[in-house]
């Protein structure tokens, strides 16, 4: 009987019309969530359509392949993060309290938006393809010129080191942020601490200033 149910549900669902933006969502939003407990290589069209509650000629009327919604799945993370990161912080005029904002969003974002960063991060490790490469690239130098910009800006105004290159300054803040990201899923003790926070972004941006 339960299994009899589950079937009419999930043909009401496959069935029921969706508009074409609103599908593409949510195709994209089940496949998120399949990269990654599955992870790229073992994930299928055939999951993905399953898990939407639609066939797979569906799905391919929106994504032509597997790899071309990934692709989509990481371009529309890259340009969420980015977006949302400027639009936070850009009416903060003091660069260093503008950085002290990036950083902690950044690592406000590695919890609120977990999924998004484990399917990045994920992808780092276990695929590699060019194309995939080339959308991680993209976001990791879209994030290496907004905080160059702000290092800059810092540079101009003496509160950050002048002889730094703010290229090199904007990549230690990332590996470092990249580091925590990874390590996240372990739950280090340390991380639960409600001063740990304030206290690692000082620490990051110390390398910055004079």
């Amino acid at each position: 009987m339960e299994a009899t149910n589950k079937r009419r549900r999930v043909k009401i669902k496959s069935t029921s019309r969706m508009r074409k933006a609103d599908r593409k969502r949510q195709l994209m939003d089940e496949a998120k969530q399949l990269f990654v407990t599955l992870g790229y290589q073992h994930t299928t069209t055939e999951k993905i359509a399953q898990a939407a509650g639609v066939t797979e000629p569906v799905l391919y009327r929106h994504f032509s392949s597997k790899k071309k919604l990934f692709l989509e799945v990481l371009d529309d993370i890259r340009r969420a993060t980015i977006l949302r990161w400027q639009t936070d912080t850009k009416s903060i005029g003091d660069p260093l309290k503008r950085m002290y904002a990036i950083v902690d969003l950044y690592l406000g974002s590695t919890r609120e938006h977990a999924v998004d960063f484990h399917i990045m991060h994920r992808s780092l490790v276990e695929t590699d393809d060019e194309d995939i490469a080339d959308c991680l690239r993209t976001f990791y130098l879209d994030s290496e010129k907004m905080l160059a910009e702000v290092i800059r800006e810092g540079q101009a105004t003496g509160v950050f080191r002048k002889e730094l290159d703010p290229r090199v300054g904007a990549w230690e803040l990332i590996r470092t942020a990249l580091g925590y990201t990874l390590t996240l899923p372990l739950a280090i003790p340390i991380y639960q601490e409600k001063d740990y926070v304030p206290q690692a972004i000082a620490c990051m941006l110390t390398c910055l200033m004079k």
